[in-house]
């Protein structure tokens, strides 16, 4: 999975997570219907040759009302159903879609379907997006599972997902463009990266582990820590000296 990608899912999970934490003694809150708000603190560590660790603010925003949900970079319609102990539910979604990296800074979006499938043994989804700006028109698949363990306040999600990028993604995600070269030479960077494009699709393997702490009824400690491994035909790039890339998040939620 993508570093952009992985970071929205975990940061989705964590307010979800603050949310199923709060009392339910509210009728709005048992139909689901929320508004969560926060702020964070994002940490990131790119695979490309010699890049700086990150660390950027980051909102925290979280909305159900009915089928329309809207969450930090990402927004759709749920619709969902529950069957006793199971619960399917798809959504239909655009969200936003970054990249890491000092000089590759590109905002694009992507619309796609999510199909999850929840039982007491966990959520397993699959998710499908496809770029819709016109910057690099690719694809990709994200199978992904989770199991939300409750002891007390405290709430702990591990999870792991695999997903596989179309060529088009792969080099958006991680190659490196002429363009992108000469606006490091432009700045004098210290490390100015080859022209390097992926050329093939990838299949990137993660995890992540979501921590939600209910301070009070209303106010949660949110933290997420997260990897991806890269395909090899990603790390075996000129431009990459990293197998992996990584992230946290840290931050706190208010919901209304």
């Amino acid at each position: 999975m993508t570093h952009f990608v992985m970071t929205l899912l975990c940061l989705g999970a964590a307010i979800c997570t603050a949310n199923a934490a709060q009392a339910e003694d509210s009728e709005d809150k048992e139909g689901g219907n929320h508004i969560t708000v926060g702020v964070g603190a994002l940490w990131q560590e790119a695979p490309f040759n010699n890049a700086k660790n990150q660390t950027i603010p980051l909102p925290l925003i979280s909305i159900q009302q009915g089928a329309y949900y809207f969450e930090t970079a990402e927004t759709g319609v749920r619709f969902g159903k529950e069957l006793g102990a199971i619960k399917p539910s798809i959504d239909l979604f655009v969200a936003a879609r970054g990249t890491s990296g000092q000089d590759r800074q590109k905002l694009t979006a992507d619309a796609g379907a999510r199909i999850s499938l929840a039982t007491d043994f966990g959520t397993l989804s699959g998710a499908f997006r496809h770029d819709i700006t016109g910057k690099f028109k690719g694809s990709e698949f994200t199978a992904r599972y989770s199991l939300p363990i409750s002891i007390g306040r405290f709430t702990v999600t591990p999870a792991a997902q695999a997903s596989w990028l179309d060529t088009r993604t792969a080099n958006h995600m991680y190659g490196i463009t002429a363009e992108q070269r000469a606006k490091m030479i432009s700045k004098q960077r210290s490390v100015v990266l080859p022209v390097a494009p992926i050329t093939q699709n990838a299949m990137n393997l993660g995890g992540d582990v979501t921590m939600a702490f209910q301070l009070t009824e209303r106010l949660t400690l949110i933290g997420v820590v997260g990897g991806t491994y890269l395909d090899k035909s990603i790390h075996r790039s000129v431009a990459i000296d990293k197998k992996y890339e990584c992230q946290g998040i840290m931050g706190i939620a208010y919901n209304f």
